[in-house]
């Protein structure tokens, strides 16, 4: 919140001018002292008793010390001085959210420099695909929507990092799991009602509908439609319309926009990664890792790029290279991704015969979802085909019933089209969690 509120402007101006403003630390305990004062020198009515520049403002920020203030009967707060990177962002943002408002006769451009800053800040940890990266891009979004509420790009791009954070089970400091999709479903609101005519906007509305039912595929694919239809050169919402064609089982319509995609944006690294996955999905290993060797080599800390190669790499028998591959995948993330990481593993060392380091790693993976209630849908998934790797088809079952609701599209997608599943694909209890028919074992979607 901005540190004056008021019910109009005018309000806000006003006590801005009055007041001195209200310590961070009133209403976030937490906040290291240093903080709290550097934030305050920054929001000084003068500008001599301001910093120099932001340059200054940054070093402050950073020496985890409390500069000097010159407001008489004003005494520093006691704490730690830790800096919390995101509380760093938030800050600078308040102070330039207040600045930018309390600057008599300026207008708050739409798209300026610092907003657009911001909104790029908030992209770059997008898409690492990452823990980390969603909490830098859920600060730099916000901050930017501080900065700007009509700014269309930062609506949509927190609501997506909501939609990923939900169903990757990343972690958001200050946001509680439950509240991801409401957070996603408001922030498309305020997208929405700004511009109607945006294809990101239809974009992100159709990510948000599958993350709100992941069983319909309906109100995802007249989003998505709509967004092709008003700019048919965006590269990534042809990647969205490939994934819920290929997730309602309309496979070849499927294949045909993400190839679309990688035409229109080359430099896409999830493109490539999914049109990697397509290929391996229809069995077809050689042209997988074709796409998969270039979604790395556009991005080569693009999480889903390096496990693409590992899952591709485990098709062809190069059992070595998967290992590799995932262990590359387990450096660059944390918390969940680490464990779907060491599932991979144990997958390739099951299917490259050895069993007993591919138990060893699976006990681990079981040790760390333990910390997951529920179970993330692609844990189940990489968990259950190490087990079916190993003949263990009980425990495969078992750990694919954990996941809710079954009737998930792209949970169902993993289930019909992944080939470690070609295993188990004819036992009975594994077809019971089919809502759309596989195809036959080894012959791929």
């Amino acid at each position: 919140e901005p540190p004056f509120t008021g019910p109009t402007a005018q309000a806000v101006v006003a006590r801005r001018f009055a007041e001195a403003p209200r310590p961070i630390r009133s209403v976030r305990p937490a906040v290291p002292a240093s903080v709290e004062q550097t934030v305050l020198k920054a929001l000084e009515r003068v500008p001599a008793d301001r910093f120099a520049d932001t340059a200054a403002f940054a070093a402050a920020l950073r020496s985890g010390t409390s500069p000097d203030i010159r407001r008489p009967g004003r005494r520093a707060a006691s704490g730690k001085h830790v800096v919390v990177p995101a509380v760093l962002l938030v800050a600078v943002a308040v102070v330039a959210w207040l600045l930018i408002r309390s600057r008599p006769g300026a207008a708050k451009p739409v798209g300026d420099a610092d907003v657009v800053a911001l909104y790029q800040l908030g992209i770059r940890g997008y898409d690492r695909r990452t823990p980390a990266g969603a909490i830098e891009a859920v600060s730099a979004f916000s901050a930017a929507t501080n900065l700007d509420s009509s700014y269309t790009r930062a609506w949509t791009g927190l609501a997506r990092t909501y939609v990923r954070a939900y169903g990757r089970h990343f972690a958001i400091p200050g946001v509680p799991r439950d509240s991801m999709p409401r957070f996603a479903v408001a922030a498309v609101d305020r997208a929405i009602a700004a511009d109607r005519g945006s294809a990101d906007v239809w974009m992100t509305q159709a990510m948000v509908s599958r993350l709100v039912d992941p069983t319909d595929v309906t109100p995802v694919l007249k989003s998505i439609r709509e967004a092709v239809r008003l700019d048919s050169t965006d590269g990534p919402a042809w990647h969205v319309l490939a994934l819920a064609l290929a997730e309602s089982g309309q496979f070849d319509e499927a294949m045909r926009a993400w190839h679309r995609c990688v035409t229109l944006s080359p430099s896409y690294a999830e493109g490539a990664a999914f049109l990697a996955l397509g290929y391996y999905w229809r069995r077809q290993y050689d042209s997988a890792a074709v796409w998969a060797d270039s979604a790395v080599a556009v991005d080569p800390n693009y999480l889903l790029g390096r496990t693409a190669v590992g899952s591709i790499a485990i098709e062809r028998g190069e059992y070595a290279r998967a290992e590799a591959a995932f262990d590359a995948a387990g450096r660059l993330s944390t918390e969940v991704e680490v464990l779907n990481s060491v599932a991979g593993i144990a997958l390739a060392e099951a299917r490259g015969g050895r069993r007993r380091a591919a138990r060893n790693d699976l006990r681990r993976a079981e040790s760390l979802a333990v910390a997951y209630a529920p179970t993330p849908l692609h844990t189940v998934v990489f968990v259950a085909q190490a087990y079916a790797a190993l003949g263990e088809t009980d425990r495969a079952v078992g750990w694919l019933t954990r996941y809710a609701p079954a009737a998930d599209l792209h949970f169902q997608l993993h289930l019909r089209c992944d080939p470690p599943f070609d295993p188990i694909a004819n036992d009975r209890r594994f077809r019971s969690l089919l809502v759309l028919a596989a195809p036959p074992p080894g012959r791929g979607c």
